[in-house]
């Protein structure tokens, strides 16, 4: 696989659902972005979900991450050059 020049923002919702978000950041590294390229931000809530439904480490993937309330963080800048958001999981209802 070669590397992908698309830079995304993965935030993870305390929504029941912790499933899609492993499914994405599988993803994610399957296709090889690397840490430059994928930053991750899970909610508190979305941490004790993760931990509840999956039972492993939320933060075991090759990303960057970034705590909710960390404004220093390179995503907390309207000039950061992310090209894609992904709110997963996000309830419809």
């Amino acid at each position: 696989m070669t590397k992908t020049s698309s830079k995304i923002i993965i935030a993870v919702t305390g929504a029941s659902g912790s499933i899609y978000a492993k499914r994405m950041l599988d993803t994610l590294q399957n296709l090889n972005f690397i840490k430059e390229d994928v930053v991750v931000v899970f909610s508190k809530t979305a941490t004790e979900v993760w931990k509840y439904e999956l039972n492993i480490p939320h933060n075991n993937y090759p990303f960057s991450y970034y705590k909710p309330d960390n404004f220093f963080a390179s995503i907390a800048s309207g000039s950061s050059q992310f090209d894609t958001m992904i709110v997963m999981p996000c309830s419809m209802g």
